[in-house]
Order: C-alpha cells, then structure tokens, then sequence
C-alpha cells in the first residue's frame, strides 16, 4: 500500500454543491468545503466562525411580508435604521427608536415593495400606487438648559429617557465643555432621564457611555436643540417629464395650433377644431412647435388651453400639428408615478411608472425636484425609453462606474467609453447583458455588480480595459444555498482585510454569503442559519452602511405566557387542564403554579422551572422535564422519560408558553459568536435581566471571558458554575452559533493530472492533523478540540483563544467517500479558526 502525504489549506471556495462532489478535476474541488455552516473564509484560505449579532430592539407593527428596512446615512452625521411598515416608520439610531412617523399612507404592499435612495439630507421611497415620498428630519423647539451637574446637562422640557439624539445648541455664550462645544456643529446626547442629558461626539459613544464631554458651566441662555423631528412628504416637484400618450391613437397632425403671443406666461393657444383628449389632464404638459417650447398651465376646452413660455414662438401665426408636440405630464395620478428611484452624478433618478414601465427619468443637475425634459442643455432633464424586441419595463436602477438599468430582459448600462457627465445629447442606455434581475436590487461591491436572477447570482464585472461589463453565473458551483432569495445587501466587513460580502437572505430564512476578493481569485458562498431550542429562527431582512456596520431584521418565536389552566386531574402520565390543547407533534412549554399544593410527581415539578407538554386525547396532556425527552417521544410515537403522577394536589393551574412570532433588530457584532446577544456591564451580578427573549430558551453566555450555559426563565438568566451562582460584571447572553465544517471527499493525485486520482478508490486515513489558530472549543467527531497541554492550561482563568495543532487517528474505514472522515462542530460563545488539514493516507 502507497502513503501519501495530503494537505487542504484553502477553503475560500465555500460550499459547494452535490453535484460538486466528484468534480476533482477542478481547482474550485481543493478550496471548497462539502459543509461550511455558519462559517466565513479568511482571503487567506482559512475557515472561521461567522459573526454573532447584537439584539437591539423588538419590533412590532408588521408581518414578514408587510415591511421594508434600508439604512440611513444622514449626511457625515449618524446611520439610522428605518422600519417602514403599514402606516408607520420607526427610525432608530443605535438600534433605540428616535422617532415614528404615523399616518404615512403606505400600506403593507406598497412597504414590501419600496425602492429608497438617499437624496442629499433626504430618504426617498417610491413604489406602486403613490407619488414619491421624502423622509426628512427637522430641528424641534428649543430646550432651556437650566444647569450642569456630574458632567451632565439640566433641561426644561421633559425628553423620553434613554434615547440617543443627534442635537445643536444655541446661546447668548455657549456652556464650557471639553472638548468645547460650537455652534453650527451636531452632536449627540444621551437622555439619562427625562430631563438630564450627557454630550458625546457620535451616536455610537452616546450609546456605549464613550468619552463623555467634560461640563463645566450651563452658558448663559443657552439652549439644546433637539434634531429630531421626522415627516414623510409626497414629493414637490418643480416641474416633471412629458409624454404624448395620445399620439398614437389620437393625432392632431392636421390641427393648426395658433398663439396669441410670442412669449409670457399665460399664452392662449387656439386650435381650429377640436381635440378631444385635450382635458385637464394635460396641465403641466407641453406644446412645443413654432420655435417655442412651452407648458401648459391651463386647459379652457378640446379647442384652447393656456401656456407659459420656456422659449418664444418665432411669430403669433398658426403652426401645423405636424410640425408640434403636444404631450401630458409623464407621471399624475392617473397615468401613475415612478415606482423606482436612486440617484446618479447629482441627479435624481426616477423609473417605471403604470403608464411608461420602460421610463428613465434624470433631473436637472442639482435640483432633485426638478424633471424639465423640455430643452437639451447639459444640465436639463433627462428622459429615455430603453426598449428590445420585447415588452421592456425597468426593475432596478444601479449607480455605479456608469448607470445600469436592469429590465426583464436584460441589462442596460449609458454609455462607458465616453467618461463626461451625462447630458441629454450624450445620453443613451445599451444593452449589456440579457440577465434579468427579478425581485431584488441588484448590488455593488469589488468592482463589480452582483444580480440575483431567480435563484442564479450573477457578477456583472467591470472591464476597464475594454470599457465594458462582462457577465458571468457565480452561483453554480453553490447552487444549493441560493432558494427564492427575499433580500440583499452588501457588506464591507472593515475590520477584517480584504473582506467583501453579499449578504443574500432565502424566504426560508437562511442567508447565503457570497464572498469576493476579485484580486485575489477568491469568491464563494457558505450558509448562514439562526436556530434556538424552542421555536424557530430566521433572518428576514438585511442593511448594512459604509463604516463597516450592518444590522438584520429577524424573526424569532419566542416563549409567551398564556392564560393559566386549571389542572382538574392526573393519572399515571396523564394531565388533565380544563381548556388545555396542547400540540400532538411539537412541545409546548409549560410552568406551574399554585395557592394550595403542587401535584405530586416522579420527579417532582416545581414552580421555578420550564416544563414541556405533549397532546394526548382531548385536554390531556403528558409532560416532560426537558424538551429532548419530548421531542424523542413524538419522534418515536410513545413516551420516552415522561413524568408519572401520584397525586392531584389542589388549587394548581399549568400556564401554557407558546412560541409566539416576535421580530428583532440585531446588529452584526464580530466581538461575540452569539446571536441575538444581549450586553450587560455594571455592577457584578449572577442574575441578569434579559426581558422575554430567553424565557424557556437554553443560551450560551460569556461572562469576564469565561463560558457559561443557562435555561432563561422569567425574564432572567443565571450564571453560575458547578451549581454555585458566579457574579459578572460584562457579559453576553444569546443563542449559540452552531458551526459545521466538513470536507469534501479525499482526492489525491495519483500521477501528474488531476485526472488521475484515487477519489473513488478506497483508501485509509492513518493520521489527519488540523491546524488551528484562535481558537477555544469545539469537537472533532464529538471529541473535544484541545491545542493546550493540560500543565499549561491556566486554572480559574478565563480560557486563551489558542494556535496549534490537534491530531487524531482515524484508522476505521476505508470508504471515506460515502461516510466522511471527520465532522468539525463548534457551538461555545467562542471563535474558531481552522487553517488547514494535513493527511497521512495509505491508498
């Protein structure tokens, strides 16, 4: 028998597909992994832990498919995180809501299908059924500040307690601060109650207490003044685009239109017959013919209507039809208004309304409110009707090194050799590729434009050489992670080198991150899945921001007393609760209570302390002491370890803790390997309140560095080692991430191709040899990972991440393609780095 020496240290290929297994014959085969959940790759080859997440709020008010969540980069100041849902937007910022705006007109249809971009001071939404809105912020009424004291602020006017506020102070003198604080210049306060506030530089130290300003003296009639006065608007515009919709149908080709002026504004233009579309309709239209070029600013009949001239006739004469434009605003109530928006080169852009799907609007240059496509100035208004040889409407626009606009035929881009600014002269929009995108907004990221067609993603690459975009399908080689994609965003991860994601979130709730590094040859996806113990958990909607933050909506089930339940009687491992409906194929969590005695039981229940009931006939119920032992008993339909009753007690109720559907917002955190983590730091406690997202819920926690586990129960957790409760003073509590790695299986080249190679033929794996760095826990094969001799291993200190290696024999089996060597788990509140895996074989 041959023994062979065999390495895997690359694994940024990612995931890969099924049908990936056997293709041995290609580089992706070595630098992928055949189970890569909740891992992220290292440009350098190795394999990680993805993030945790930080829970910051929970949200109300929508379902699922009932809302919409973007970011907010408001000027250099602050990111908010905006929640619009049915007739509501919540803004937060630093995941604590600043402020709702109500009454917004958006129902649930119109919030899921939002297009948004950020329009100097501005978020502007546009979507189905509505004219464009702007979300803005304003000053509110100045706040007399009354004193200082312990490096905070007294204010007249109460403020809700515990937000984070972006504000500007005025004064007679302005109080002395260090550093010292200036007119004209934002900064943030926190609200340490309801009328004393503290002053930091940025939202993210007002949150976290960071550097708080140093308050010497309350000025002299001065005054903090609150930015945080939100209203969503219906756009204003100045003047919007033109279209003859009639013209095809209707022509006036043989009507003499006759001014009664050269110039002004109130013009009367005189038709010698009828038209008959010509209503009211057509104010705010156009008639260019003549030499002038006007609006329209009044219909009188279908033989008169009053305009303002742009530019004079040439002379007060009639002007034949055929020789004019007459034509109605583009966009009106009845003719619809653009359901997509974005902006490009200090325009707004506007896309597809009811009436023209195919649509392009640009506004003039530096007026986002202003569509006047009557002239051709370089800075005028710009309109375009891309078309093929198909029906053509827009779906998407994309800034980037050009404008793309991405249809239900393909891709279109202006033009790419030429580097001016666009201009209506210059303008065209050119086919670049037949890849549709569907439902989601194509993103930018690593030099390229990443498209997600179906459940196929695209790279639309930008070559420089040739002035052009080339396509190609990334997804192939991962085809199984991608499935009826919801959502997406891109994400720079900033404290990672050369970490550049695409974060594609799946209706099932799992994501698949795509990662690049074009440089480097290095891009592939790997999935992403939130669990819990009790319920269900999924990633719903992503948004991330430009200093490297990103934040998620997810949808969590969470434990949610019910009415109590009167016990009414108990036989053998029956309960029987007046009005109990207990599910007959998942676990119910359940506590108990009492005025006179608990029922008597094997073992005995308590008050303190999570049950789990499982239907049996009608209001009967068995239960059990672990949700594993109930789970078992519906797997194997009959009871495994069920509790046994001797006794009914008296005046006892059981309160039934359903998984009830919750949303939250949670921020990505590289500092933690939790999910949906809660902070805490203070006064060094063993209980820590967690509020409802725990209760019944088995979580891992961190605490002063060193590993904890705990069932959460009435909104609370509580650390505590070998049976004694421990005080922390910073910790984490959240879900754990369970992390699995596999390889693909062994491939070793047999001669000087790839061709020839000993997949399919049975081999021996003597030793394998991993190597880790970073890393503290985890299993190989349910045996534990340790990289420290046990001499070195420092007793009641917090553990070390470590780097080193870990050797095991695995000489059972030879069939390593069919049943994989090894499986590598981690699911502690830590990280975990594999850099490679080194083979001893005999073949």
């Amino acid at each position: 028998m041959a023994y062979e020496l065999w390495s895997q240290d690359n694994f940024t290929k990612g995931e890969l597909s099924p049908f990936m297994y056997s293709r041995n014959s290609v580089d992706v085969y070595y630098n992928g992994m055949k189970q890569a959940q909740n891992v992220l790759t290292y440009p350098t080859g190795a394999a990680g832990k993805r993030f945790g997440t930080l829970y910051q709020a929970t949200l109300s008010g929508f379902t699922a498919s009932t809302f919409y969540f973007e970011t907010f980069q408001y000027l250099n100041e602050c990111v908010y995180q905006l929640i619009f849902k049915p007739e509501a937007v919540d803004i937060f910022l630093e995941g604590i809501l600043a402020a709702t705006v109500t009454s917004t007109g958006l129902d649930g249809d119109n919030c899921h299908n939002l297009s948004s971009t950020v329009i100097g001071s501005a978020f502007r939404v546009a979507g189905q059924g509505f004219k464009p809105k702007d979300l803005t912020r304003s000053a509110g009424t100045p706040n007399a500040i009354l004193s200082v004291a312990a490096n905070a602020f007294t204010i007249t006017t109460p403020v809700t307690a515990g937000q984070v506020l972006p504000v500007r102070f005025t004064a007679v003198a302005l109080p002395t601060t260090s550093p010292q604080i200036k007119a004209g210049i934002t900064y943030f306060v926190k609200n340490l109650t309801t009328t004393t506030v503290a002053v930091y530089a940025s939202a993210y130290n007002a949150k976290f207490d960071i550097d708080r300003f140093t308050l010497t003296t309350a000025g002299t009639t001065a005054n903090v003044i609150y930015q945080n006065t939100w209203a969503l608007t219906a756009v204003s515009f100045k003047s919007t685009p033109v279209f003859d919709f009639n013209g095809l149908t209707s022509s006036y080709d043989g009507i003499t239109f006759t001014p009664t002026g050269v110039a002004g504004n109130g013009v009367v233009i005189n038709l010698n017959v009828p038209y008959a579309p010509l209503t009211t309709a057509y104010i705010g239209g156009a008639f260019i013919g003549g030499g002038g070029v006007t609006r329209i600013i009044n219909v009188n009949s279908t033989s008169q209507f009053v305009v303002a001239t742009e530019v004079p006739f040439d002379a007060a004469v009639g002007i034949q039809g055929s020789l004019a434009f007459l034509a109605e605003p583009a966009w009106s109530d009845v003719r619809g208004w653009p359901q997509k928006c974005s902006s490009y080169q200090n325009r707004a852009i506007f896309a597809n309304n009811d009436s023209l799907p195919n649509g392009f609007w640009a506004s003039v240059i530096n007026d986002y409110y202003d569509f006047n496509d009557l002239q051709s100035d370089d800075d005028s208004a710009i309109s375009w009707y891309p078309s093929s040889d198909n029906v053509n409407f827009i779906r998407f626009i994309v800034p980037y090194r050009s404008i793309t606009v991405h249809t239900n035929t393909g891709i279109y881009s202006s033009p790419l050799s030429d580097v001016a600014a666009i201009t209506p002269t210059n303008f065209s929009l050119q086919l670049q590729d037949s890849t549709p995108a569907t439902v989601l907004q194509p993103r930018a990221i690593d030099n390229q434009i990443i498209v997600v067609s179906g459940n196929d993603v695209h790279t639309m690459l930008w070559d420089g050489i040739n002035n052009a975009y080339t396509s190609d399908i990334i997804s192939v080689v991962s085809e199984q992670l991608v499935r009826d994609p919801v959502d997406e965003t891109p994400f720079a991860d900033l404290s990672r080198a050369g970490s550049r994601y695409i974060f594609i979130v799946n209706s099932n709730g799992s994501m698949a991150v795509y990662q690049t590094l074009i440089s480097q040859s290095i891009g592939g996806f790997t999935p992403h899945i939130m669990e819990q113990y009790y319920g269900d958990a999924a990633f719903r909607q992503v948004g991330s921001s430009a200093d490297g933050r990103c934040w998620f909506v997810c949808e969590r089930e969470i434990a949610t007393a019910g009415s109590a339940l009167d016990i009414v009687a108990v036989a053998s491992t029956i309960m029987q609760a007046s009005g109990a409906a207990f599910s007959t194929t998942e676990p119910t969590a359940i506590t108990f209570t009492t005025t006179g005695s608990l029922p008597t039981s094997d073992p005995q229940i308590t008050t303190t302390a999570y049950f789990w009931a499982v239907g049996y006939i009608g209001d009967t119920f068995f239960v059990f002491t672990n949700k594993e032992d109930a789970d078992a008993s519906i797997a194997a339909g009959l009871n495994v370890n069920p509790i046994s009753f001797s006794a009914l007690g008296s005046n006892s109720k059981v309160v039934p803790w359903p998984a009830t559907s919750a949303f939250t917002l949670e921020e990505l955190n590289q500092d933690v390997k939790l999910d949906c983590a809660v902070y805490y730091t203070g006064t060094p406690a063993s209980t820590i309140a967690t509020g409802a997202l725990f209760n019944a819920q088995n979580v891992k926690m961190l605490g002063d560095g060193f590993g904890f586990e705990a069932q959460g129960f009435g909104n609370n957790v509580v650390f505590s080692a070998h049976g004694v409760t421990t005080p922390v003073s910073t910790a984490y509590i959240g879900f754990p991430i369970n992390l699995v790695i596999e390889p693909m299986p062994l491939s070793m080249t047999t001669g000087y191709s790839q061709k020839n190679t000993s997949l399919t033929k049975p081999k021996h794996i003597r030793t394998a040899r991993f190597m880790f760095n970073n890393t503290i826990g985890g299993t190989i094969n349910g045996v534990p990972i340790a990289l420290t001799p046990l001499d070195q291993t420092p007793i009641g200190e917090p553990p070390l991440p470590a780097r080193g290696i870990f050797e095991m024999g695995l000489m059972p089996g030879w069939d390593d393609f069919n049943y994989p060597s090894f499986v590598i788990e981690h699911d502690e509140p830590f990280d975990i780095q594999l850099l490679g895996i080194y083979y001893s074989v005999e073949v």
